[in-house]
């Protein structure tokens, strides 16, 4: 898209969400030890639930490859930010659904600045992250 206006929607993208995906995620970080992405026992006793969670990291992976896909490699892959807050646990079986509509639009030096709002959602309907994703499009 080279043109964008307030109000247009982000093409949403969806994930599913499996204890190998959490795992292959993780493997780069904190695989060799017992942690709330690995463990059962761990998860629930800091967030109650009944399996490992997955990293938040994951949402900000799905985010970015949306706003990548919607604002165009090249301006995202050299000024592309995401900034997300985490709202509930992600774990294996849910599925985690991005989408986002451009909130605002300004010029700048070197282009301009379009900023989305995203959101997080699982296959429920429930939040699990929000946020903004932005990029200087020239």
């Amino acid at each position: 898209m080279s043109e964008y206006v307030v109000g247009d929607k982000m093409p949403s993208i969806t994930h599913q969400i499996t204890q190998n995906k959490i795992n292959l995620f993780e493997a780069c970080a904190i695989a060799e030890r017992q942690n709330v992405h690995n463990d059962a026992g761990i998860a629930a006793q800091r967030f109650g639930t009944s399996q490992p969670i997955a990293s938040g990291r994951m949402s900000i992976a799905y985010a970015s490859e949306a706003l990548r896909r919607f604002l165009g490699p090249e301006a995202f892959n050299t000024t592309g930010k995401v900034n997300l807050k985490f709202l509930r646990p992600v774990k294996e079986g849910d599925s985690v659904l991005v989408r986002g509509e451009v909130t605002e639009i300004a010029e700048e030096a070197g282009g301009r600045q379009v900023t989305v709002e995203v959101r997080c959602e699982n296959q429920n309907g429930d939040l699990t992250a929000v946020g903004q994703g932005s990029a200087l499009l020239p």
